[in-house]
């Protein structure tokens, strides 16, 4: 498998899970038997394990396994700054890519950001590949936003929210305080197709995101 499908896959893999229970699926989460576990209207008929990379130590990247669904990603430790190697070998490993190395227009990201996971005391984080500008955009604007909010209670896993669907679709971050662009409405269009919604309570719910990363904490 080439890296633009295992993109390809790991989009459409957590679009899949997030209409098929009905729950955004983990990005971030203390303890990965979370994710085993929860949500049971999704794991009882879709179990799902984690497996050692490798020699990769198992404290540092995990791969989780859900053969029902036909999935496997990566996971890391917040700590684990050697993030993009791991990632590389569980491309070869896992999908058969064959490479020596990433491409540098490729960021191998975190779907949670790892500042504010720390802050959180949220230990793990599911990795995806990501175009480098996508990944970017998303880094600079709403992510930075809402660690520097550091808004939530600590230890509560995180999942996939509405922005990280743009992320993963391509779609890069709508600027702070400015009307949604015409691509966030496109992609509000497909994603109400997938979840059964109409394209304006998607777009509502990424501007109330984006209302909420904008928010800035008194001193």
């Amino acid at each position: 498998m080439d890296l633009a499908a295992i993109m390809a896959t790991e989009r459409d893999t957590l679009i899949g899970e997030y209409a098929l229970g009905n729950v955004p699926p983990y990005a971030a989460v203390s303890e990965l038997d979370d994710v085993v576990r929860t949500p049971t209207m999704l794991r009882i008929p879709h179990p799902c394990w984690f497996a050692q990379l490798g020699s990769v130590p198992a404290d540092r990247a995990m791969v989780q396994h859900c053969p029902t669904l036909c999935y496997r990603f990566l996971w890391c430790h917040v700590d684990d700054d050697d993030y993009r190697a791991h990632y590389l070998a569980f491309a070869n490993a896992e999908h058969g890519a064959g490479l020596t190395d990433l491409p540098q227009t490729l960021h191998v990201d975190h779907l949670f950001n790892r500042e504010r996971a720390r802050a959180l005391d949220l230990a793990w984080i599911r990795m995806v590949l990501l175009p480098r500008g996508v990944n970017t955009s998303h880094g600079a604007g709403y992510e930075k936003s809402r660690t520097n909010g550091l808004i939530g209670r600590a230890g509560r896993a995180r999942g996939v929210d509405e922005i990280n669907l743009m992320k993963l679709c391509g779609v890069r971050t709508p600027r702070k305080g400015m009307p949604l662009p015409a691509e966030a409405y496109v992609h509000a269009s497909r994603m109400a197709d997938v979840f059964g919604l109409s394209a304006e309570e998607i777009a509502r719910n990424i501007e109330d995101l984006m209302e909420v990363a904008a928010f800035e904490p008194a001193d």
